[in-house]
C-alpha cells in the first residue's frame, strides 16, 4: 500500500471522528436547551400567580376583640396591633388535657378573658388554630360550633380554655399548663398597659362591646396597583383554549367558555366569575368549605392585601374574606374589598374579588370619631335600628376611589354595623361623624 492510500485512509477516520463529535455536541446543546426550557417554567411562577402571601387557617381565622373581664369591668387594647400580637403569641402555647362538659353560659369567674372570633367556627378547627399538645389522640366532638373563648386563671398558677358552644350548653376545656403564660395575662389584668375601658352594651343579639372614649384614626390615601386578570382566568377555567373574549362597548372584559363566564368591571380593578352548572348539591362542612376555598387562592397566590375570615354560610356555601388596613376592616359595597366565593359539591361556583394591590399608603389627616357611649346614645335614640337585631358594631375604613389617571384609594374612618349578615356604616349626626378632620 502506497502512501497516497494510506494518506486517503487516515483522512476519511479523521472526518468520521469529527462528525461523531459534531453529532456529540450537538445533542448536548439540545439537552442543555431542554433543561433551561423546563427550569425557565418554574422560574416563571411569578408570571402564573398574583405574586401574594400563602395564607392558613391560622393566619386568617382572626379575633374581633379580646377583652379582659375585670370583675365586669371591661378592658380591650387600643391598637388592633396589640391584639393580634398577643394572639399570635396565644396559638403557640400547648394546650392539654382536652375534656367536654356541660355548660350554661360563659364561665364567671371574676377575672377572665374573653376572645371573640367573627364567625361561628367547628370546634373541630381548634388544632388548626392552636397548637395541641398530642393531637392525635385527641376527640373533639364534630357537631359544635364556637365563637368566643373564655380564658381562665387556676390557683396553681396555670390556664384553662374554654371553648363555649354557641348553644352556651357545651365547653371544650383545655389547659396552659405554664406559669410564664400565666404571668403574661395576669400582668395585662393588673396593670391594663396598652388597654382601654369598654363597656358592654346589652339586649343586642349578641354582647358587643365598645370602647367608652372616642377613638382617633387617621386617613389613608395610595395608588392602586392593577392586576391582570389573565391570571384568573388560567385559574378559574379548567381549558383555557377554549375561552372566548369579548370587550363590551362601556369597557367590560367577558371571558366565556360556555360553561362559566368570568367579568371583570369596567375600571378593571374587581371581577366576578360563576360557574353556570348545576353540580351535585352534597352540602360541605365549614372545614371542608374553609380548606377548598383556602387551598383555591393559594393556588395562584391571591392573598395580595391583608384578609381575615369574615363569614361562613353553611346554607349557601359561601364564605367571604375581608381586606384590613393595619389591623381595621375596610368597608366597600361594591367588591373592593373582599373575596366571596360558593362552593357545591366541592366545586367552585361563584368567585368574586379584588384585582389590585395597595402601594405605598401616606396618611392625609385624622378623624376623631365618635365613643362608644355616643354610638349607644345614638342607636337607643333612633328608631332605624332595633338593639336585639345587631350582630356587632366595629370601628372600620370606608373605602372610595376615583379613576382617573390612576386609580386612588382613600381609607376614611367611621364606624359600622352589621344587621343581617350584612355591614353598613352607621351615620351619626355632624357634630359626633367628623370631629377633629385635619
Amino acid at each position: 500500500m502506497n502512501f497516497e492510500v494510506i494518506k486517503t485512509y487516515t483522512l476519511a477516520i479523521l472526518v468520521g471522528i469529527s462528525l461523531i463529535l459534531s453529532y456529540s455536541l450537538w445533542s448536548y446543546h439540545s439537552s442543555d436547551r431542554t433543561t433551561l426550557q423546563e427550569d425557565d417554567a418554574l422560574l416563571g411562577e411569578d408570571v402564573i400567580t398574583y405574586d401574594g402571601e400563602i395564607e392558613s387557617m391560622r393566619s386568617l381565622i382572626k379575633p374581633n376583640l379580646i377583652i379582659f373581664d375585670k370583675y365586669d369591668n371591661y378592658f380591650g387594647f387600643s391598637s388592633p396591633s396589640q391584639r393580634y400580637s398577643l394572639y399570635e403569641e396565644m396559638k403557640s402555647w400547648v394546650l392539654y388535657n382536652f375534656r367536654e362538659s356541660e355548660a350554661n353560659g360563659p364561665p364567671n369567674e371574676g377575672e377572665q378573658i374573653e376572645i371573640i372570633f367573627p364567625v361561628e367556627l367547628p370546634m373541630e378547627i381548634i388544632p388548626s388554630l392552636f397548637t395541641v399538645n398530642n393531637e392525635e389522640s385527641v376527640f373533639i366532638p364534630e357537631n359544635l360550633d364556637f365563637e368566643r373563648l373564655y380564658i381562665t386563671f387556676r390557683n396553681d398558677h396555670s390556664l384553662t380554655f374554654n371553648f363555649l358552644s354557641t348553644d352556651h350548653r357545651k365547653i371544650i376545656k383545655a389547659d396552659v399548663n405554664n406559669a410564664q403564660k400565666y404571668e403574661i395575662l395576669k400582668n395585662y389584668m393588673t396593670t391594663l398597659e396598652g388597654l382601654e375601658e369598654y363597656s358592654l352594651v346589652e339586649n343586642t343579639l349578641k354582647p358587643i362591646y365598645l370602647p367608652i372614649e372616642s377613638v382617633d384614626m387617621q386617613i389613608f390615601k395610595y395608588t392602586a396597583v392593577a392586576l391582570e386578570p389573565e391570571i384568573l382566568k388560567n385559574t378559574l377555567f379548567k381549558d383555557t383554549s377554549q375561552v372566548k373574549t369579548n370587550v363590551s362597548e362601556d369597557g367590560e372584559i367577558w371571558f366565556v367558555d360556555g360553561q362559566r363566564t368570568m367579568q371583570v368591571y369596567k375600571d378593571k380593578i374587581n371581577m366576578e366569575y360563576n360557574n353556570l352548572q348545576e353540580p351535585v348539591k352534597n352540602p360541605m362542612s365549614a372545614f371542608e368549605l374553609l380548606d377548598a376555598s383556602i387551598t383555591n387562592i393559594n393556588s395562584y397566590k391571591g392573598w395580595t392585601q391583608d384578609y381575615y375570615l369574615e363569614s361562613l354560610d353553611l346554607a349557601e356555601n359561601k364564605i367571604r374574606f375581608q381586606m384590613s388596613h393595619r389591623g381595621y376592616p375596610i368597608h366597600h359595597y361594591g367588591g373592593l374589598s373582599t373575596i366571596e366565593q360558593v362552593w357545591l359539591d366541592h366545586e367552585l361556583i361563584e368567585h368574586r374579588q379584588p384585582l389590585y394591590r395597595e402601594n405605598a399608603p401616606s396618611i392625609i389627616g385624622t378623624v376623631e370619631l365618635p365613643s362608644g357611649k355616643d354610638v349607644l346614645y345614638h342607636l337607643n335614640n333612633n328608631n332605624a335600628y332595633r338593639l336585639s337585631e345587631i350582630q356587632d358594631i366595629q370601628v372600620g375604613y370606608r373605602l372610595s376611589y376615583q379613576n382617573t389617571s390612576q386609580y386612588t384609594i382613600e381609607l376614611n374612618p367611621a364606624w359600622f354595623i352589621k344587621i343581617n349578615d350584612n355591614w353598613e356604616q352607621l351615620y351619626l349626626n355632624d357634630e359626633l361623624l367628623r370631629k377633629g378632620v385635619n
